[in-house]
């Protein structure tokens, strides 16, 4: 999962990457960034993110992987007939309701 988290990271910061490897991941002298396109200075900043990253307190990534799923899982058709028939009984925003559920459901590893 930490590979998925550091493509998210530098998504998230604009820095262009091709990919991330991991070598040993308890130490991060072999944690590499195949950097694509970036600048120097996207490059300098890309490498602090690198050093300070702790996996265990990304939340935007949890957030970003939970709306995914959510989404995904409410597209379906089976989901969405269950949204229908809970939507003629009740007034409230069964699809919100269910995407906030599912969403809570995700946890940073420990």
């Amino acid at each position: 999962m930490i590979v998925a988290q550091l493509v998210s990271l530098f998504t998230r910061a604009s820095i262009p990457i091709r990919g991330v490897s991991i070598g040993d991941l308890n130490d991060r002298t072999t944690w590499k960034v195949d950097y694509t396109g970036a600048t120097d200075q996207q490059k300098t900043a890309g490498e602090a993110l690198l050093a300070s990253y702790d996996p265990k307190q990304d939340t935007a990534f949890l957030e970003e992987q939970a709306e995914k799923a959510a989404t995904a899982y409410l597209a379906r058709p089976e989901a969405q007939a269950v949204i229908a028939i809970l939507n003629t009984v009740s007034d409230s925003d069964v699809t919100a309701a269910l995407k906030d559920a599912y969403k809570s459901a995700y946890t940073l590893p420990c």
